[in-house]
């Protein structure tokens, strides 16, 4: 799709072109990992790519209208640091943390003139489960991420919220789980690119806030199963023995 030359219109003055002249980018990377009493991870990267493929925004004066392609926009360089905790906080409560603080920088030749961008960047997932009496459960979890460069678009800070509510029922064999994601609706992509004649604002909105209500039901095949299973094997094994086919 993205080596198709043909248009895609978003809408009047905007639409999206395929680019047949994309090469492979390649990278280099290089990571140092440490885990402590397998809870605890840290790690650090660090990688360079060559031709690397982002989304370029060109624009066209003479009829005021903007596409957006796929380009190879030479190099980028990236070193991040992140750290992960996986841990019980108490007997009903577990938590999964995740962040990364990141460097990025692209420079390179974007519509026939050099750019540079750059900039520090952070983001963060948290998970909890938690358990109480009586089969009921409940998760809280979310993200937070800062302003970050993506290649010549720079993105704004975005961050959601998503909680869920479980009921083991049915002798602990069934269970019903209601979950809201993204509750406060925050989950809305915006940025802004700015190099050589194109300034663009660009802020994209979908359904994110979602509610599920599922039913689980876990079978079990039980001691008949297990029999039937291994008389089965026995039968086959005779038969085997024997020669015999009938």
């Amino acid at each position: 799709q993205d080596l198709n030359p043909f248009f895609n219109f978003l809408d009047k003055y905007t639409y999206q072109v395929g680019n047949p002249y994309l090469n492979p980018q390649f990278s280099h990377n290089i990571e140092l990992n440490h885990t402590f009493k397998s809870m605890l991870t840290t790690s650090l990267n660090y990688s360079t790519t060559k031709d690397i493929i982002q989304d370029v925004l060109e624009q066209v004066d003479s009829t005021n209208t903007s596409y957006v392609k796929k380009s190879n926009i030479a190099k980028r360089e990236n070193i991040g640091l992140s750290v992960s905790l996986n841990a019980p906080v108490t007997k009903w409560w577990r938590t999964s943390i995740y962040t990364n603080a990141f460097y990025n920088k692209f420079s390179g030749m974007v519509n026939g003139g050099y750019v540079e961008v750059d900039g520090t960047s952070f983001m963060a997932n948290i998970n909890n489960m938690l358990s109480f009496s009586k089969g009921w459960g409940a998760e809280l979890s979310g993200f937070y991420r800062s302003s970050a460069v993506q290649g010549v678009l720079v993105s704004d800070p975005m961050w959601a919220m998503n909680i869920g509510l479980s009921k083991q029922i049915m002798k602990n064999k069934g269970a019903i789980r209601l979950v809201v994601r993204d509750v406060f609706y925050t989950q809305v992509f915006s940025g802004y690119s700015k190099y050589q004649n194109v300034d663009v604002t660009i802020r994209q909105s979908r359904d994110s806030r979602v509610v599920n209500l599922s039913f689980t039901y876990r079978f079990n095949k039980g001691k008949t199963a297990a029999q039937r299973k291994r008389g089965g094997a026995g039968e086959e094994q005779n038969r085997v023995s024997t020669g015999g086919g009938n």
